[in-house]
């Protein structure tokens, strides 16, 4: 049993030290990204499906609420939250055609399998001028040719989907206390 505990543990240290070494630039690019368009004015659009729902929700919060600093909320609206209530396969693209526009930024993550709603979601962000940061994992293919060299894309593909959805939620945590730093300064 506790072979299982520490080869668990040892896991996450490994997926942990895997993002500190791969995506530092895609996190830096994505945090300058989300504070340039927050301090323009603009809003942040989170959105993910399956275990993407929660690590998006969490990113809204910890931009509308504060994540390691008492501040002023910055604008975030979570498209699962406000779109809780509809089936309609189009939802994301009616919420994103309604509140979005160009400079805003639409963050999706993604459990696998590249879920159709999000690809139509992508493809309403780009055609609103929108920048993407997606925050993949494995099969993920149709999500990813979908971005474009302008966007921000963060690969957990090589992990399990534990890990990978722990990988995620390492990564907007980085960026959130990156995004603290580059408009409040600080450490």
């Amino acid at each position: 049993m506790e072979e299982k505990i520490f080869n668990h543990f040892q896991k996450m240290i490994e997926a942990t030290m895997h993002n500190g070494e791969s995506h530092t630039e895609a996190m830096a690019g994505a945090a300058e990204k989300v504070a340039s368009a927050l301090l323009a004015g603009n809003c942040i659009f989170t959105l993910g499906e399956k275990s993407g729902v929660q690590i998006a929700q969490l990113f809204s919060d910890y931009l509308a609420l504060g994540y390691d600093i008492d501040r002023p909320g910055f604008p975030s609206i979570n498209l699962n939250q406000i779109t809780q209530n509809s089936s309609d396969n189009e939802r994301y693209n009616q919420a994103l055609n309604t509140h979005g526009k160009g400079g805003d930024i639409l963050v999706v993550v993604s459990a696998d399998n590249s879920e159709p709603l999000l690809i139509s979601a992508l493809n309403s962000a780009v055609n609103r001028g929108m920048t993407i940061v997606l925050l993949s994992a494995a099969n993920d293919e149709s999500l990813v040719s979908a971005v474009s060299y302008n966007d921000i894309y963060i690969s957990s593909a090589e992990l399990s989907a534990p890990l990978a959805t722990q990988s995620q939620l390492q990564v907007i945590q980085c960026i959130c206390g990156l995004i603290d730093s580059h408009i409040f300064g600080g450490e």
